[in-house]
């Protein structure tokens, strides 16, 4: 089909003209070095730049040398600001912009500002972002002792992930009460796959290893006109790490209940004008069962290979090339109870993503990037009826092929503003057995322009933006955003922001066709669907004491979703007769072909939904090494369809933590709390009677160690251990049997208490 893109064309044209006549005053360069009190560089440490007199804002980072630059600087009064983790923060005016800054950090282990570049596509500080974004550091991921991102995910407000489907199936999240369909999950700003299209829009977050990874980005609410469709929800960006020495290298090997493995190797370098950072892992799980007297397994058990690669060099003073590879290879193995009897299935599943980035500095202000994306998913499936039977059972397989590539200009305007503007095409395609429609595949395209202007009035910085999407089969879609930061004083900001998402039907909801090969039911595809639509309001506030002591953050939201798609049960299909009447009720197309005796899930726009509410998350840090934080979310979530509220989520949820470390001696400790009300596990109607299933709320209490052995020029060798559900809390009919002797259900598939321990080397050349 043709694309209409001559209209939105007119926005690059005049971005570029506005590059071209904005105002060339005076500019240089600001430099500066960041050592601490020993006259050690501090490398990766955040740098902010702010204009005393207008309000703008700059970031960058610091090398591996410990310097730092700012191009394209006029004359003015500034606020240097520098933070890292162990220092306290360091702020300095300065009215030159000639010399050179030298910058000296105290030890402090205190509150670090964090840069984030999820909620605007660019180098902030969270706490200057008009969006609310949350965060988790490297440290505090480590020391956690989790492995996965859905783990650690699980301890951020109004995030959830559930808990005890490591094996038991693919854990997706909620972002303020929205499903994982709704929320784009990324690595270093680009899509994850996963046929998460055709696998009820779940990238497996129980899979996806948090070693390589430097932060964790989520940008809450509707991100649409940033990251387009599939970010009605929100995003989860996975940040990977960065070396920041001239050779550094670690080692870690953990294990622990049920037959869990995880081993990793890392290696990084950095120099002159080219730096690497390479990661290799295994993982492997036994499985677990929760009804023993049955033939099938609650969690399959596995084992899995990662590798990431990445390189970036300097092929000139002002451009920088960036190529990276990551990968993984996964073998399941489980059992279940089948239509022709007890089977054994073997699921092998692989994925790679291949990435090349250039970034041009055209000039002191203005840059260029162009990246070009590619990526694989591969899953063949097996079975076999169980001895003494043995017979080979039909395969089924799935393949994704995706491709991506884009192009962003940002151009600083005098000193109150900064443009953006860019332009992206993507292609989606799938093919299969027993997967899709037409087992030769389907196609979705897409093409894109966006722009978004970030506006400095001194204390108040305004963002507005916009996105054009040109969708192969649902034609165009314009997907505003609008947002303001008040910096009342340097402790206290307000922030408030709204978002239009949009979301086009993924490829499986409009052809899938899937006949469960374990259980009496198929889900079939509607290609006459409805793009959903999304309305987000957000609007917090945030304090912190200079020093990093106390934060303290309030966020209130709002969130609609239009057209929303369901798998709607149509009933179990006995005979032709009502198979030909449900199909012609539903309009359902006869390539599909549906079959007899199964149940029948058909996708449709069902209904308008609403979740809103309140989070609220604080951290302390106390004398002696003590630090406290925590959080809370309330959710009110509802089909406003039907008045009802919506399964599968917590009107209340809590987390608290308590730490410890004592740096001298190389100990830290932790206890974490993540507190659950009630839910609706399941929702059954019969006519005009719904009955719903709630399950109760829990708590999980998790603590962990880490015990420094040795710190030499040699390395420095850690022990460390944790105690996952320490109050042993299941779903109550865990072991429990009905009248006949068959288990009741168990919605909350938890394993119980388990138990870790490991260690973990690194080493890192010495840094002058």
């Amino acid at each position: 089909m043709s694309y209409p893109l001559e209209r939105p064309k007119v926005i690059i044209i005049l971005f570029l003209a506005v590059c071209s006549a904005s105002a060339q005053a005076q500019t240089g360069f600001l430099r500066g070095r960041v050592t601490d009190t020993l006259g050690a560089v501090v490398p990766n440490a955040p740098i902010m730049l702010r204009n005393l007199t207008t309000g703008l804002e700059r970031t960058t980072t610091t090398g591996a040398d410990g310097t730092f630059v700012f191009a394209g600087v006029r004359e003015g009064r500034y606020l240097l600001t520098v933070t890292a983790s162990g220092f306290a923060p360091l702020s300095k005016e300065i009215d030159t912009i000639a010399q050179e800054i030298a910058l000296t950090l105290e030890p402090a282990p205190l509150h670090e500002q964090t840069i984030v570049v999820s909620g605007s596509r660019q180098e902030e500080l969270r706490e200057s972002l008009n969006a609310r974004v949350e965060v988790l550091t490297r440290a505090r991921i480590r020391d956690t002792g989790y492995e996965t991102v859905a783990e650690v995910l699980r301890e951020l407000p109004g995030v959830v992930t559930r808990r005890g489907s490591e094996t038991a199936g693919a854990a997706g999240e909620q972002i303020q009460g929205i499903d994982s369909r709704q929320v784009l999950v990324l690595l270093d700003g680009q899509p994850l796959i996963g046929a998460r299209g055709i696998k009820s829009g779940i990238i497996n977050l129980d899979r996806q290893s948090t070693g390589k990874l430097e932060r964790i980005e989520v940008v809450k609410g509707a991100a649409s006109s940033l990251y387009g469709s599939d970010a009605i929800g929100g995003v989860i960006n996975l940040i990977t790490r960065e070396p920041s020495s001239p050779i550094e290298f670690s080692f870690t090997s953990s294990g622990g209940s049920f037959g869990v493995f995880d081993g990793r190797g890392e290696l990084g370098f950095a120099r002159d004008r080219i730096s690497g950072y390479f990661d290799f892992e295994r993982h492997k799980n036994n499985g677990f069962d929760l009804t023993p007297t049955t033939f099938d397994t609650t969690g399959a058990g596995f084992h899995r290979y990662d590798a990431y690669g990445r390189l970036r060099f300097q092929a000139t003073r002002t451009l920088f090339l960036t190529t990276f590879a990551n990968g993984y290879w996964n073998r399941s193995q489980g059992r279940a109870l089948g239509e022709q009897g007890d089977q054994i299935n073997w699921t092998d599943e692989e994925s790679q993503n291949y990435g090349l980035n250039a970034e041009w500095q055209m000039n002191a202000r203005t840059t260029v990037q162009a990246r070009g994306y590619f990526a694989r998913f591969d899953e063949i499936s097996r079975g076999r009826l169980a001895p003494p039977l043995n017979t080979a059972l039909p395969d089924g397989n799935l393949f994704e092929r995706f491709g991506k590539a884009d192009a962003t200009i940002t151009r600083i305007i005098g000193e109150r503003q900064l443009l953006q503007a860019g332009g992206e095409w993507l292609t989606d395609r799938y093919r299969g057995i027993n997967r899709l429609r037409d087992a030769s595949g389907e196609r979705a395209d897409m093409r894109t322009l966006w722009a978004q202007d970030r506006i400095s009035l001194n204390r108040l910085t305004l963002i507005l933006g916009a996105r054009y999407d040109d969708h192969s089969i649902f034609g165009a879609a314009f997907s505003p955003k609008a947002g303001a930061n008040l910096r009342i004083n340097e402790n206290l900001r307000l922030r408030a922001s709204y978002g239009r998402g949009f979301r086009a039907p993924d490829l499986g909801q409009l052809y899938y066709r899937f006949l469960n090969p374990t259980s009496f039911y198929q889900v079939i595809g509607n290609p006459h669907l409805e793009p959903e639509h999304a309305n987000s309001y957000q609007l917090g506030s945030e304090y912190a004491t200079r020093r990093g002591s106390f934060r303290f953050g309030l966020n209130l939201f709002r969130n609609d979703v239009a057209n929303l798609i369901e798998a709607v049960n149509l009933g179990f299909i006995a005979t032709r007769a009502q198979l030909a009447a449900i199909m012609a009720r539903e309009g359902i197309d006869p390539s599909f072909d549906p079959v007899l005796n199964r149940l029948l899930f058909f996708y449709k726009n069902v209904r308008d939904a609403r979740t809103q509410g309140v989070e609220l998350d604080t951290e302390i840090i106390l004398p002696r090494g003590f630090a406290v934080g925590g959080a809370y979310t309330y959710l009110d979530a509802r089909d406003e369809t039907a008045h009802l509220p919506l399964t599968g989520r917590h009107r209340h949820q809590g987390f608290v933590r308590i730490a410890w470390e004592a740096p001298r001696r190389g100990l830290r400790l932790n206890l974490r709390g993540t507190f659950y009300s009630s839910w609706i596990a399941a929702r059954s109607t019969a006519g005009s009677i719904v009955r719903d299933t709630i399950a109760p709320g829990f708590a999980l209490w998790d603590v962990y160690g880490a015990k420094r052995l040795f710190n030499t020029e040699r390395g420095t060798l850690e022990v460390f251990g944790a105690i996952d559900n320490l109050n042993d809390s299941r779903d109550p009919n865990t072991g429990r049997l009905d009248a006949q002797g068959n288990p009741l259900p168990i919605y909350r598939p938890e394993q119980g208490r388990t138990f870790r321990v490991g260690l973990r080397y690194s080493f890192a050349s010495g840094r002058k």
